[in-house]
């Protein structure tokens, strides 16, 4: 952990080219995921595809209303233009 610190207040994350810093956060997030029962984990996977799919669901309604305004737009420049 005083390696953390350390490398936080230098701004120097890798040592012989690993970045540390990702390093320990990737071990820190397997060592919870690795503590929770298969309950807790199934529980998190329906999250996580829930999460995705509200995503993906509304990323398409954005560009569903981009497209719809840039085709006003167009109508209203082929009548005006």
């Amino acid at each position: 952990m005083a390696w953390y610190a350390e490398l936080k207040r230098r701004k120097w994350y890798c040592i012989n080219g690993i970045d540390m810093i990702h390093a320990y956060k990737r071990k820190l997030y397997d060592d919870w995921y690795n503590s929770l029962t298969d309950e807790q984990k199934q529980r998190l996977e329906e999250y996580r595809k829930a999460k995705a799919e509200k995503d993906r669901r509304e990323a398409r309604e954005a560009l569903q209303r981009l497209l719809m305004m840039s085709g006003m737009v167009a109508g209203l420049y082929r009548r005006n233009g």
